[in-house]
């Protein structure tokens, strides 16, 4: 168990600290297998008859799960699914396994209803857990009536859990019968917590300005609600950035240099480019495979054809558009990351995985209209609440919805109660107009990926179409 926390205490300040790639983070998740691995077995060993055949079935199965563990961690394997469906179907079982064993033991011979339901949760919850590893698509996004089935067990297999649990505490140990040090502990815990609590409605009131009593009293409510949003979305903004930026493997882009030249003699200002980077952690929680959208703005000379180099926003970041940045590439594209929205290089934003890009029908005059809308966004900062009725932070996608609000028309999505567009829906749009007189958006181009070859390769719509059904996982596909 020390082990354990030492190896996910380290992961996490390595996390926080950004440096997942910097040190030898497979050394960190082997260590937090081999712990994880040893407490099942511990556990397994000590609540079965030695040598019986669950003892030896359990000692195997958890064997063949660490096995599939290290070769994930280790091996360049991790784009087969083969290898993905027998660690998941070995290392589901042994975890409900255990988790039923400590239940017994835990139950001190009751055999009661609250012990019979938390049993049959467990196996619910296991059985639906183990079904998807054998899923004709290992790595397909989970349909949402079956998350909602799996919730029900999962949420009985934890409350009956506590109860057992606190029920053992108790039972070897009289509520009468607590030591002094104890009862004392938990004193001084309820005296911290109040003092952390009164620390926070004081911080939040602070400043304030209301001298009169009840006035003060009627304001604390709003201003602990405020304070308390705006300290959950400083903790939400930190944990996606961490998210975005850490990356499980450390390779090269597919994507070459030379690739992205033949992307800059293609693309023309005002097309929308959608990208895909494997590895990272925030694609399994970003609707869709294509996670980032951004926009060609083109280069100086474009703008001045197009007449807008003088418009007020642009004019005001065209010194800075016009300088190269350190690796000599000069600023093309404009994109919300999470430092906000900013200009970049294509050579920067393209060097991605996956790159697709697509043209909308409008006129030049609109195209020149949705380049100066993009400047105008530029310093906002990001918004990771995703919240499209909020122009004043902005994400990837709502710089392109925004930039051709009124000449392109997209279909917001409301997810989590806000409404959004996942760069996915973009691609989704083209595949649902293509080949119709009014559709409003044209192929251009896509470099899809070639695991084989190690690379990536200029390929037909028809691929493209086909790529917003792939599976968002962290695996190369």
């Amino acid at each position: 168990m020390v082990w354990l926390a030492a190896g996910v205490g380290v992961l996490v300040v390595a996390a926080l600290r950004g440096g997942l790639e910097r040190i030898t983070w497979k050394l960190l998740f082997t260590c937090i297998g081999l712990a994880v691995g040893a407490i099942l077995m511990a556990i397994q060993n000590g609540a079965l008859p030695k040598r019986s055949k669950m003892a030896v079935l359990g000692a195997v199965v958890i064997v063949i799960s660490q096995v599939c563990f290290f070769l994930l961690v280790w091996s360049g394997w991790k784009q087969y699914s083969l290898l993905w469906r027998v660690w998941w179907i070995s290392m589901v079982p042994s975890i409900f396994l255990t988790h039923i064993l400590l239940l017994r033991s835990a139950a001190l011979g009751h055999r009661g209803r609250v012990e019979r339901v938390t049993v049959w949760c467990v196996l619910a919850a296991g059985v639906l857990l183990l079904l998807l590893g054998f899923r004709y698509d290992f790595f397909a996004p989970l349909h949402p009536v079956y998350i909602v089935v799996l919730a029900v067990p999962a949420l009985g297999t934890v409350s009956g859990s506590m109860y057992v649990g606190f029920r053992w505490v108790l039972g070897r140990v009289g509520a009468d019968q607590l030591s002094k040090r104890v009862l004392a502990g938990g004193m001084m815990m309820s005296h911290v917590l109040l003092l952390v609590l009164g620390f926070y409605i004081g911080r939040a009131t602070a400043g304030s300005g209301e001298t009169h009593p009840r006035a003060f009293v009627k304001g604390v409510p709003n201003q602990v609600r405020d304070r308390v949003e705006k300290d959950i979305y400083e903790g939400q903004s930190k944990i996606a950035t961490w998210l975005g930026d850490t990356r499980l493997v450390s390779r090269p882009p597919f994507i070459s240099p030379e690739q992205i030249r033949v992307v800059s003699e293609r693309i023309e200002p005002g097309d929308i480019i959608l990208e895909r980077r494997n590895w990272y952690l925030s694609n399994p929680w970003l609707p869709g495979f294509w996670p980032h959208s951004a926009m060609y703005v083109g280069t100086a000379d474009d703008l001045r054809k197009l007449g807008i180099a003088d418009h007020p926003s642009v004019r005001k970041h065209f010194e800075t558009f016009t300088k190269p940045d350190k690796y000599g590439h000069y600023y093309r594209v404009i994109e919300a990351v999470s430092e906000g929205v900013v200009l970049s290089t294509l050579e920067h934003s393209a060097h991605a995985d996956y790159v697709a890009v697509l043209r909308p029908r409008v006129t030049v005059e609109g195209k020149a209209r949705a380049i100066t809308r993009a400047f105008e966004h530029l310093g906002k900062p990001y918004d990771f609440n995703f919240d499209f009725d909020d122009t004043g932070k902005l994400v990837c996608t709502q710089l392109v919805y925004l930039s051709y609000e009124g000449m392109l028309r997209f279909e917001l999505k409301r997810i989590m109660g806000r409404r959004t567009l996942p760069a996915n829906e973009i691609a989704i749009k083209y595949v649902n107009e293509r080949g119709g007189v009014d559709r409003q958006l044209d192929f251009v181009l896509f470099l899809d990926v070639d695991p084989a070859a190690g690379g990536a390769r200029f390929v037909d719509e028809g691929v493209f179409c086909h790529s917003v059904d792939r599976p968002r996982a962290l695996v190369e596909r």
